[in-house]
């Protein structure tokens, strides 16, 4: 991936970014995923000697701060019942009894009913003095959660006066949920906090704060930033640090800054694998390496041996680049973190690992697993990703997934594929290719769909490029598989002319094989239909440079077929009467095919 794309802007940490300004989602976008549909997870091990805790059995020992607001719907409560508007059964914490939750009215109210320049914090009423309690700054803060973000900035924070506190930690690392993907928080989510970085080695007593607001403060006078599921709170504590405790920060793995999970055999390339950690015990870690294992031994690396001291981070990358046979293969990269101690926490730097393959033609960024979807409510958009050429390489085709189902692209929408070069010098996607207009039937919902560039594209080396499917209307939902970094898959906001980054990857891949098309001309014959809408009778007319024959058919929105018939067609402009009557108002379609030909057309009867 080229340096020069960083040229576009970085504004606010959300599923998309803009050059102008945060994308906000509208309530109507918004997955609402009941806290009784989720199974309780296992919890992370907890290790070490609990100094202090609190199960919210005692109210008195919080302070709330609902920013003037009052009534139940507004802040935080502390009871044993879920209140909110959207999680019916509350947190599964294992105290039983009551709990705090956060609130911010109902979104789901007609009319909506969030308060706006509100900031809910729950504070600790007394300090905290954990050096009276036999303990040093090897601490940390651990609590249960539960809860989910759209818009939300949800901070923990500590003040050693009770007055002035300072953020240690928030949610930003967890996915929002919204329309293009994400989920709620494992029911519950034990959150752990080092604080041995941040306290003196004898560290003054600390009140720790919960605090709630819009992760938006630029754009606080829409409902929208406003808009919360609820976060909730059990079981808090300070506890000692174990021993040996490696974490993992994150990790990395792909050929110049993208990963692929499905590389054409033209299109191999090194691939690296890096992974940073950090020393959350007390003891230093020594000789820790990062060890990759590709197919039981194909490929096997380790990283340069590095000893961390407690509190420390480093940045492991294995000393050698695996570069795949230019034959068709699957993959399986198996990651971990070693060191000369047994780890006392090995769940926090546990390394899932990667699948991927080389194949024939496609080039995929995506993972395949399909979650959720990327759309732009009522408007118009395009969605895709960067994808580096390491070899000249004819592009003829750009393969999409279309999500089906109640939130799915609407049948009858018309969408498009396009291609995209950058500008070196400006950072701007430069338009190179794209398809013919394409008309969705029911048949191509939750499938591999192709639709061919005319003209098809020669990619040029050590270059890079952006694919996308769009629409200018309602109805396209494009499925999304895996998460993107930012600035490597791109969202068109058509409107606003403005250019987005998405962490969501859609399914939007390109298609090298050299026989599409091969066996359909589109330039020996074009259609068209009007008028359209009709109530009665439309003409169809068919260019064509050749004599040949039509098969035309009509469906409905289902796929049914409501008619069919072959035209002899002549040199030059055929006109075919076309009558809607008898036909009830609605969506149809006619497809036309001739010579090798085929277009589809959508025709509305008023």
């Amino acid at each position: 991936m080229k340096k020069h794309l960083y040229f576009l802007s970085i504004f606010a940490s959300f599923i998309a970014y803009s050059q102008k300004a945060p994308k906000q989602y509208s309530f109507q976008d918004l997955i609402k995923a009941p806290a009784h549909g989720l199974e309780q997870q296992p919890m992370e091990k907890e290790l070490g000697v609990t100094l202090w805790s609190d199960d919210f059995s005692d109210t008195s020992t919080w302070v709330i701060n609902n920013s003037g607001q009052s009534g139940i719907e507004f802040g935080w409560n502390i009871n044993s019942a879920s209140d909110g508007w959207w999680a019916a059964s509350g947190i599964n914490s294992t105290s039983d009894g009551n709990y705090a939750e956060l609130i911010n009215g109902d979104p789901s109210a007609s009319p909506a009913t969030q308060a706006l320049n509100v900031v809910y914090t729950l504070t600790t009423s007394q300090p905290i003095d954990i050096t009276t309690l036999g303990g040093t700054n090897q601490v940390s803060l651990q609590f249960l959660q539960y809860g989910a973000r759209f818009n939300d900035s949800q901070e923990i924070l500590i003040s050693t006066d009770g007055v002035n506190f300072n953020p240690i930690g928030n949610n930003d690392d967890l996915p929002v949920l919204s329309s293009a993907g994400g989920a709620p928080y494992t029911n519950p989510t034990l959150k752990t906090i080092n604080l041995s970085s941040i306290l003196p080695a004898t560290p003054a007593p600390i009140w720790i704060r919960f605090s709630w607001t819009t992760a938006f403060p630029g754009s606080a006078t829409n409902p929208n930033v406003w808009i919360t599921y609820g976060w909730y709170i059990d079981d808090v504590k300070i506890v000692t640090n174990p021993g040996n405790d490696l974490q993992l920060v994150s990790s990395t793995w792909g050929t110049a800054g993208l990963n692929y999970y499905q590389i054409p055999t033209t299109q191999v390339a090194p691939i690296d694998f890096s992974a940073k950690v950090f020393n959350g015990g007390t003891n230093t870690q020594y000789n820790t390496k990062l060890n990759v294992n590709v197919n039981s031994g194909l490929y096997s690396s380790l990283s340069a041996p590095t000893n961390i001291a407690p509190q420390d981070s480093t940045e492991l990358q294995v000393s050698t680049s695996f570069t795949p046979p230019s034959t068709v293969a699957s993959y399986t990269a198996v990651r971990s973190i070693v060191s000369d101690s047994t780890d006392d926490v090995p769940a926090n730097n546990a390394l899932s690992n990667i699948t991927f393959g080389v194949g024939n033609f496609i080039y995929a960024r995506d993972n395949g697993t399909f979650s959720g979807n990327t759309n732009n409510g009522t408007d118009g958009f395009e969605a895709g990703n960067l994808f580096d050429i390491f070899q000249d390489q004819t592009v003829k085709a750009i393969n999409v997934r279309l999500a089906g189902g109640g939130s799915g692209t609407t049948v009858g929408t018309e969408i498009y594929a396009r291609l995209y070069s950058i500008d070196p010098t400006t950072g701007d996607f430069v338009f190179e290719s794209e398809s013919d207009p394409f008309i969705v039937a029911s048949n191509n919902l939750n499938t591999n769909l192709v639709l061919q560039l005319q003209p098809a594209v020669t990619m040029l080396q050590n270059n890079t490029y952006l694919a996308v499917v769009g629409s200018f209307t309602t109805g396209l939902r494009v499925s999304n598989a895996g998460t993107s970094d930012p600035q490597t898959s791109f969202f068109y906001d058509i409107p606003s002319d403005t250019w987005f980054y998405q962490t969501s990857t859609p399914v939007v891949r390109l298609n090298f094989d050299s026989s599409i098309g091969l066996e359909e001309d589109f330039t020996n014959v074009s259609c068209y239909l009007a008028p359209n809408p009709t109530a009665g009778e439309s003409s169809l007319t068919i260019e064509s440079k050749n004599l040949g024959v039509a098969n035309i058919t009509i469906t409905d929105m289902s796929g049914k077929e409501i008619g069919a018939f072959d035209k002899a067609i002549s040199e030059g402009s055929n006109t075919i009467a076309l009558s809607s009557e008898g036909l009830n108002a609605g969506v149809y379609f006619v497809n036309v095919s001739c010579q090798g030909s085929i277009k589809t057309m959508k025709l509305i009867k008023k």
